[in-house]
């Protein structure tokens, strides 16, 4: 959410109170996170008016959709993918609801973190946040790599 300030989170979450629930929910159980969930939908629409107070969008990827294509915002300045926002919710929670909520524990239960929106990196030998399981726009958009113009064509 590189962009985005507290005062700006906090207003979006004053003008949308219902996430509080979800934030009262998937604190106290992480696994009822899912992708197509009550919880995620209202985690979205959160993001979007964080990003857009007056978009109506309320899923992400919608949001980014009409924000890049209406050139309302930079590519850099959009609201993250759901898959990204999903995982980069799993991180949080795994601090929030398991990590934090246990510290005062003697035996706390931490589970694995690989399920949690982290993957080992065997070369570095330290655990890496996982983004998405999107596959990379690079490897399948050719259209976006290069210009198909015949005519007057700049090389833009």
């Amino acid at each position: 959410m590189f962009g985005t300030g507290k005062k700006t989170a906090w207003k979006a979450w004053a003008n949308f109170s219902e996430v509080t629930e979800t934030f009262i929910a998937i604190t106290q159980d992480p696994t009822s996170l899912k992708l197509d969930s009550l919880h995620m939908r209202r985690l979205e629409r959160l993001t979007v008016l964080i990003y857009s107070k007056m978009c109506s969008a309320n899923s992400v990827n919608e949001a980014r959709k009409l924000m890049f294509t209406h050139g309302l915002k930079a590519l850099e300045c959009i609201p993250p993918t759901q898959q990204v926002l999903f995982q980069h919710t799993k991180r949080a929670l795994l601090v929030a609801a398991f990590i934090w909520k246990q510290s005062l524990y003697r035996g706390p239960h931490i589970p694995n973190a690989s399920e949690w929106g982290w993957e080992w990196n065997a070369r570095t030998k330290a655990w890496m946040p996982y983004w998405t399981s999107l596959p990379d726009a690079s490897h399948g958009c050719t259209l976006l790599l290069h210009c198909g113009c015949s005519v007057a064509c700049k090389g833009n």
